[in-house]
């Protein structure tokens, strides 16, 4: 079962795990603040955790539900670590070309004069 809240910090994160935790029949569980995602996995009554996350954290909605297959999972997080290594790969890229960008200007500006005089002095 995946819930989405909107749990930003450690502390409503852990009491998130807490209220889901004093359910029976529950194997797993994760929690991802940064998507707001909830992941219980186990043989559990998914009416009375929705049920009780609803009455702390209204925004609880569940997105998905249904046996946990494991090469499912792995196939979502291979592909989630994939786009960030594109992503990351496109910035580094993006960073070289905005550094390639920049004119490179000389740092010494070397300039003679000779003077019309007749005893010829050179300003250099």
């Amino acid at each position: 079962m995946v819930v989405m809240m909107n749990v930003y910090d450690e502390i409503a994160k852990e009491r998130v795990i807490r209220t889901v935790a004093s359910c029976s029949g529950i194997t797993t569980i994760t929690m991802d603040s940064k998507e707001g995602k909830l992941t219980v996995i186990g043989e559990f009554d998914e009416m009375q955790i929705l049920k009780k996350l609803k009455k702390r954290w209204e925004s609880a909605k569940m997105a998905t539900f249904g046996p946990f297959d494991p090469k499912k999972e792995a196939e979502t997080a291979a592909a989630a670590e994939k786009k960030k290594k594109e992503e990351s790969e496109r910035e580094a890229l993006y960073r070289a070309q905005a550094y390639r960008e920049i004119p490179i200007c000389p740092m010494h500006h070397h300039t003679t004069f000779v003077c019309d005089h007749d005893h010829g002095c050179i300003i250099s």
